[in-house]
């Protein structure tokens, strides 16, 4: 696979570098995950307030299962790297359910005239949704590298036996 102990050192650094771009960025996502959040839950909390409690709550969700359908899907694809299995993850919106009929918002539920700050909560749960995902595809390139570099460590480690030895 490398030829020398020091190009086995070279991949090692480069993925321990890849593999702290990958925190950082999920460090970031994380927060922004925790921003949009709140605001979801303060506008939520707005809406509540306007329409008064009991307007807006878990008795205006339909009982019945086959109303109840998501609005997103979600994909897995897998990918293999290195002899691993990594997944990558991706999510749309649904237009149709499987019957084939048009899904309706669940903001309707709530009445036919909701509050702004309904609709904004809606759409910062939403991005809430795209963000795990990017998390999740992270998290899985991140145990990637790691994977990886447990294999160049091993392979170092052994090729640094057997150089010793020959010495």
């Amino acid at each position: 696979m490398h030829e020398s102990i020091d190009d086995i050192c070279k991949a090692i650094d480069e993925n321990l570098l890849r593999n702290l771009e990958l925190i950082e960025e999920k460090i970031n996502i994380n927060v922004q995950m925790e921003k949009i959040l709140r605001d979801g839950y303060i506008e939520l909390a707005k809406a509540k307030y306007i329409r008064g409690k009991e307007s807006i709550s878990v008795l205006q969700i339909p009982i019945d299962d086959d109303r109840v359908v998501t609005l997103f899907e979600l994909e897995t694809k897998l990918t293999e790297e290195t002899g691993k299995i990594v997944p990558n993850f991706d999510i749309s919106l649904k237009k149709l359910d499987k019957i084939g009929n048009e899904i309706q918002d669940p903001i309707k539920w709530f009445g036919v005239l909701v509050p702004q700050s309904l609709r904004i909560a809606q759409k910062r749960f939403q991005e809430s949704l795209y963000l795990i995902v990017r998390a999740a595809n992270i998290q899985a390139e991140i145990t990637s590298v790691v994977d990886k570099l447990q294999s160049l460590y091993f392979l170092k480690h052994t090729s640094y036996s057997t150089n010793v030895s020959k010495k």
